[in-house]
């Protein structure tokens, strides 16, 4: 008989009561905006799902129109609340920030490419998502929409939109324009992003091979694998567009639209929206998300500053991500009893974002070498996975050092290897990288790493750090190797 999949974490999420501090929240009155803030584990997304569940239930009946969404910045929490939804019988969509800003963009841009680039560097992502990006925008909002390689003779996209698919090309084609904008962002900002971005762009206006080749009898097009000519080129990503570039034309429209003294494109209007891990979002996609509010509509904001993982989204406070979003008045509350983590979990987390040097603490075990360190995880892997119920995660920092050890433990274990969160949040051994496990909770967690060498003792590594600790539910171990660890082993 198969055994039943016991997702606890979702039940966690749905079920469990709240205490009077909590219920206060979720039952404020509506079009009332909250930041609800607290430490990993203390109820920050429970809170915000049970407050939707409030206004979802009070909207049944009276409004038809009534739309919601709940906005997250990865796959794994995305499953794990839409779970806890369903358990609470609220019938509303859970969606990353890209597919959120992708519905919202093909409503509003009709030139813009059905495919997406895969090959945008990180550099070139950062780039997109800066807020010194505003410099190049307020100098190209005040030029007429742009054209595609200025060619005046080129087909017209009919469209009421102040912003165009041109426009991209115009902006991120534009060498002295992104200098200015490297230039703006004083360090954060790669100086070879300026070369990467110019050859991306090149790279995406230009013709796929199957256009370039168009005049070819198509039955000779055909690859033996069945994929694109371009697949695994670098014209890999030509007619294609950047998740990023999304809020980029919907902030381009809105500047050329004060230029203008006009009205801009308004994206599809949510009489509620809920972002939960909000500091993993950069400005220019908070002010979409707060332009994408219905007028008296509610927004709910959870987060913690301390579970900051992404530097590209230039985190600058809460205060900061409020006005991104366009709402000048709120209600802030910091959740302070957790309600995840053991107590001994909950100091080690503290510790590692407060001490001098997190890295000589007891609680992490040390190993002569890589060897000694492996057998001892599959040792306690085998000991943990024998409850049948339990759910285990190994967390590491790099993706290498994943394959690494999926390879060495399913040798003797069952292991998930997981990546783009796709949990399924049920007993068994789930190894995967921190990035991955942001909302996320597990009865044992091993982090088998947990060094300087991999972590780095500055905030971005305690940070990480710190996430990949609090997903413990039940018991935590740190594993190190005692040596230098082996150059690829934190890349």
């Amino acid at each position: 008989m198969k055994t039943p999949v016991v997702d606890s974490a979702s039940q966690a999420l749905a079920l469990v009561p709240l205490d009077a501090a909590q219920a206060r929240l979720a039952e404020l009155p509506e079009g009332r905006t909250a930041l609800i803030l607290g430490e990993a584990g203390h109820g920050k997304t429970t809170v915000a799902i049970h407050r939707l569940m409030h206004l979802s239930r009070r909207a049944v009946g009276r409004d038809r129109r009534w739309r919601a969404a709940v906005v997250v910045p990865g796959e794994g929490i995305r499953g794990l609340i839409e779970r806890a939804l369903v358990r609470l019988g609220v019938d509303v969509p859970v969606v990353t920030f890209e597919r959120f800003a992708r519905a919202q963009a093909r409503r509003a841009f009709p030139d813009v490419p059905r495919r997406e680039s895969h090959d945008a560097t990180p550099a070139t992502m950062r780039l997109k998502r800066d807020p010194a990006l505003a410099v190049a925008l307020t100098e190209l909002a005040a030029r007429a929409p742009g054209l595609i390689d200025d060619d005046e003779d080129a087909p017209v996209v009919a469209t009421a939109s102040l912003a165009v698919r041109g426009d991209l090309q115009h902006l991120f084609g534009d060498r002295t324009l992104l200098e200015h904008v490297v230039a703006a962002s004083r360090g954060r900002i790669p100086g070879h992003a300026v070369t990467e971005v110019l050859e991306h762009t090149r790279v995406q206006f230009g013709a796929t091979g199957e256009r370039a080749h168009g005049h070819v009898d198509k039955e000779r097009l055909l690859t033996s694998d069945r994929r694109s000519l371009d697949h695994g080129t670098p014209d890999a990503d030509a007619s294609t567009v950047d998740t990023e570039d999304y809020s980029v034309l919907f902030e381009l429209d809105r500047l050329r639209a004060i230029s203008r003294a006009t009205r801009a494109t308004r994206p599809r209007a949510y009489e509620c929206l809920v972002l939960d891990e909000a500091q993993e979002l950069a400005p220019i996609e908070l002010a979409l998300l707060g332009r994408s509010l219905a007028r008296n509509g509610t927004l709910v904001v959870a987060g913690d500053a301390d579970q900051q993982l992404d530097e590209r989204a230039c985190f600058r406070g809460w205060e900061a991500t409020m006005r991104s979003l366009g709402a000048t008045d709120y209600e802030r509350t910091v959740l302070d009893v957790s309600y995840r983590c053991p107590p001994d979990v909950v100091a080690l987390a503290r510790h590692v974002l407060s001490a001098e040097d997190p890295f000589a603490s007891d609680a992490i075990e040390r190993f002569a070498n890589e060897d000694a360190r492996n057998a001892h995880l599959l040792t306690y892997l085998g000991s943990v996975t024998r409850d049948a119920g339990t759910s285990v995660a190994v967390i590491v920092r790099s993706p290498l050092l994943a394959r690494r050890l999926a390879s060495v433990l399913r040798a003797e274990l069952s292991v998930r290897l997981v990546w783009g969160g796709d949990f399924r949040l049920a007993p068994g051994v789930d190894l995967t990288t921190v990035d991955q496990v942001r909302g996320l909770e597990f009865d044992h967690v091993v982090v088998p790493d947990a060094s300087p060498t991999t972590y780095g003792d500055d905030p971005a590594g305690r940070r990480a750090l710190y996430v990949a600790i609090t997903r413990a539910r039940r018991s935590l171990r740190l594993l190190a190797i005692a040596g230098p660890a082996s150059p690829s082993s934190h890349r």
